[in-house]
């Protein structure tokens, strides 16, 4: 792909909107064969793949690719022969224990490195350069914001954006605000990166300061600003929120807007696909279909009708020329809408119904007992005795609790509510006599992702 500046990849997105359904269908065609052909004429691991593809291939005649796939065949799996394995870890290392300055130097002097959390399994790192990272950027810059008055008010209040991720490590969100204020060019005056991990009085002292116009961050984080805002520590009055890198429930959406006054907006990505959909204002996931191909499909791997909840998705990132990303397999679970919206955005979106992932598995005798995520994580919500918790699941039945009570509640008492809830719960999918004890350690973010998880599997 030839070089994008960044008046020119404001114009490819200004085209795109202004095209027909027809006319979008060729030009994703279009980038769909040119990345399939540059990846099987530059990348050893796809030249294999793609060695019996049809001349006038079809999507469907491209295989599938999973991520055990590319980790087990890194260094065939990029289309510059000066990436390695060897590499890469090497630059890692030196940017950990470099100053900020040098932190911020490119690998190779051409690649940003994005590495996954590694929550679910081992991480994959990903390499972006700077047509992907411009693209990514300007798309963010007109896409984030789903009414237009928040644009306006963004302007309005200084176009002071205030992000609050990890903080340290290659995670795409930390690299994203990164390179947002290295491609933008007014990003890098109006806008301050926080870390997840720092104290909650530092932040709220570092956001009072700042006076943001708006607040981007992993949901649990601004659950815990709107914590502030409610006590009346944190004194900001944002035109948005905007809610990244976690799952956004609907009940911490409406914690934070209410504590705010302001809507609060999302967006579906991954640090191996980057942004595939952001909201608009009918809080409706809108894939950028420009330069993302979303196909639902069924735990077959055969295609999934609008309408219907899938077993996981297949993402090609257009941009993704480095090291392609081609109908990649996530265990996300959507359902595609094709659908009129009201918000007048003609691409399609989705609902994220859940991942193939969020199962947790217990074990009676030699019975299997799988159940989702989402219910071990009912069983405390919304119980007054406690404010915050973390359920860590480990084999053999065993679950520790890290708890922090509700305003007259000790952990002792918290504890003593959480321990029957969850004895009760367990009794009744069949588990009769778990382990249960109080975790030494406090509710709180992953160390190096930053996220919070409610519940973790070890």
């Amino acid at each position: 792909m030839d070089k994008i500046g960044f008046f020119e990849a404001c114009e490819l997105g200004k085209e795109y909107r202004k095209m027909l359904p027809k006319d979008r269908v060729q030009l994703r065609k279009k980038r769909f064969y040119d990345l399939v052909m540059y990846a099987k004429n530059n990348s050893p691991l796809y030249s294999e793949l793609y060695e019996d593809i049809p001349v006038n291939f079809t999507m469907r005649d491209i295989p599938t690719i999973s991520k055990d796939t590319l980790i087990s065949r890194f260094d065939e799996w990029f289309t510059d022969s000066s990436v390695s394995r060897e590499g890469i870890e090497k630059y890692l290392t030196e940017r950990a224990s470099s100053d900020r300055k040098v932190k911020h130097i490119k690998y190779l002097n051409k690649y940003h490195v994005i590495s996954s959390s590694g929550t679910d399994s081992e991480p994959l790192i990903n390499l972006y350069d700077d047509n992907c990272c411009r693209i990514l950027s300007v798309n963010h810059l007109y896409r984030s914001f789903a009414r237009r008055e928040h644009t306006w008010g963004f302007i309005r209040h200084g176009r002071r954006l205030a992000s609050i991720y990890s903080g340290e490590g290659s995670y795409f969100y930390n690299e994203f605000a990164s390179f947002r204020r290295s491609y933008l060019p007014f990003s890098r005056r109006g806008s301050v990166m926080l870390s997840a991990q720092s104290a909650t009085s530092r932040l709220v002292e570092s956001l009072n300061s700042f006076n943001p116009a708006v607040i981007a961050g992993f949901p649990s984080v601004l659950s815990r600003m709107a914590d502030e805002r409610i006590a009346g520590r944190l004194k900001v009055n944002p035109v948005c929120m905007v809610a990244e890198g976690e799952f956004l429930e609907e009940d911490v959406r409406k914690k934070i807007s209410d504590a705010f006054k302001c809507d609060v907006t999302s967006s579906y990505s991954t640090a191996e696909t980057g942004i595939i959909a952001y909201e608009c204002r009918e809080h409706h996931l809108h894939i950028n279909d420009d330069w993302v191909i979303l196909e639902p499909v069924d735990a077959a791997g055969r295609p999934v009708k609008a309408g219907i909840e899938s077993d996981k998705v297949l993402i090609t990132n257009l941009l993704s020329y480095p090291a392609p990303i081609i109908r990649y397999e996530l265990g996300d679970k959507v359902i595609l809408h094709e659908s009129d919206c009201l918000c007048g955005n003609p691409s399609p979106w989705i609902e994220i119904a859940g991942r193939s992932l969020d199962q947790i598995r217990f074990v009676d005798g030699i019975r299997e007992i799988v159940v989702p995520v989402a219910d071990l994580d009912a069983v405390l919500k919304g119980e007054p005795s406690i404010r915050r918790y973390q359920i860590v699941v480990y084999a053999g039945n065993r679950i520790a609790l890290r708890l922090t009570g509700a305003k007259g509640t000790d952990k002792t008492m918290a504890f003593f509510k959480a321990e029957k809830l969850m004895r009760a719960y367990m009794k009744s999918i069949g588990i009769m006599s778990p382990m249960i004890t109080l975790d030494k350690e406090d509710p709180g973010p992953d160390p190096l992702s930053g996220k919070f998880k409610r519940i973790i599997i070890e």
